[in-house]
């Protein structure tokens, strides 16, 4: 399982934000320390589903959160609608 607990965005030259980056871990319980971008990421989840979650450090433990999917092959979601746009909940930035 690959689990997603930072992110960064960027902004379009339209002044859209969009994630650029991503810190990832293959462990639940300890902070991501490897980097990607998000076409990385899409490549990854497009050719291993159902292994990518997001992950949340509260009350001194972390839990897990939602899969994470990819829309039009260009966006990343935790949600089941396909509104084009990045969307990985509150994950916290770098």
């Amino acid at each position: 399982m690959v689990y997603i607990d930072a992110v960064h965005y960027e902004q379009d030259a339209y002044g859209n934000e969009y994630i650029a980056r991503m810190k990832w871990t293959n462990y639940l319980t300890t902070q991501a320390t490897s980097e990607c971008t998000k076409s990385e990421m899409i490549d990854f989840i497009n050719k291993n589903p159902d292994c990518t979650k997001t992950k949340y450090y509260r009350y001194g433990s972390w839990s897990v959160g939602e899969d994470v999917r990819v829309v039009d092959n260009r966006y990343l979601r935790t949600d089941a609608n396909n509104i084009k746009s990045d969307n990985l909940g509150s994950l916290p930035r770098y």
